[in-house]
Parts: structure tokens; C-alpha cells; sequence
């Protein structure tokens, strides 16, 4: 769905949402600066919002121990270290199509935690809407997802 430019209010905050990014599950929209706000939370503290998106819970392989690799200068470092430093390089873009895949293949944390990474540095309304689309589909997104990311970002 794309953004629309007519003014929403926002179910976030309150505010005039223009672009609005559509949140159709919600029969609303949010403002590009409560994307960010939620973008900013997936990558900070993605373990506060498990009631929100319970698939954030599952750290199941976190329970393994971590694969390494062999770097050609010969040192040893974790494989998610080598994983972090390409991603590093990518577009905005490229991240929300990295998000876009990890969900086809099944990495649905990796999936919103990159969706978080989009909405903190998209400038483009029509991509943080992708995001907040997978964000708030009704396969990832618990029912009551927005009234529990607004006490979350506006504590009273």
C-alpha cells in the first residue's frame, strides 16, 4: 500500500500524519516521525517489544553457539560480525529487500529487525510503508500492536 499525501491523524501521537503511512489492520495511519520512533525501538530494544511482535522472543538459536569464519588476514571473528560489516554497505533499498527476503525464507526476527533499520533511515515515505506493511501484518503483529507501541513510545 502506498503512503497518501492526504492529512491522517496519526494513531501514534496524535498528530497530522502528512504523508501518511497507512496502517489499513488499524483503519489508521502514522506519521513518518512515529515510523522512526518505532524503527528506533526494533533496534534498541527489540526485547521490549515482544508482546508487540512475539516472534522477537524467539532465541532459540541464540542458544547455539555462534559459527566463525576465517577472515584472509587469518584472524577468526564470529560470523554476525562479517554479516553486520556488509550490511553496513546497503542502500536502505537493498535493506528493506534484505528484510523482504529474510521473511520468505523464514528469519522472521532478522525480518523485523531489519524492518526497524529501514525505518530509522528511510527518507522515502514509500519505503518506511513497506516496512510498517510487514511490521503490521496480521501474521507478525499481535492484535492490540498499536495500543501497546503507544504506551510504549508515549509512556504517560
Amino acid at each position: 500500500m502506498e503512503p497518501t499525501t492526504d492529512l491522517a491523524t496519526c494513531l501514534l501521537c496524535g498528530a497530522g500524519a502528512s504523508p501518511a503511512l497507512n496502517l489499513p489492520r488499524f483503519a489508521g495511519a502514522s506519521c513518518q516521525g512515529c515510523a522512526q520512533r518505532v524503527g528506533h525501538l526494533l533496534v534498541q530494544e527489540p526485547t521490549l517489544l515482544t508482546d508487540i511482535w512475539p516472534l522477537l522472543a524467539d532465541d532459540a538459536e541464540l542458544e547455539e553457539p555462534e559459527p566463525t569464519v576465517q577472515r584472509a588476514d587469518g584472524k577468526t571473528v564470529e560470523l554476525r560480525q562479517v554479516i553486520a560489516e556488509m550490511k553496513r554497505e546497503l542502500s536502505v533499498e537493498d535493506r528493506m529487500k534484505l528484510a523482504e527476503m529474510y521473511g520468505e525464507i523464514g528469519l522472521i526476527r532478522e525480518q523485523l529487525e531489519e524492518c526497524g533499520r529501514v525505518l530509522v533511515a528511510a527518507s522515502a515515505p514509500a519505503l518506511a510503508q513497506r516496512a510498517l506493511d510487514v511490521l503490521f501484518s496480521p501474521e507478525l503483529c499481535s492484535p492490540r500492536g498499536i495500543e501497546e507501541l503507544r504506551g510504549r513510545l508515549f509512556p504517560a
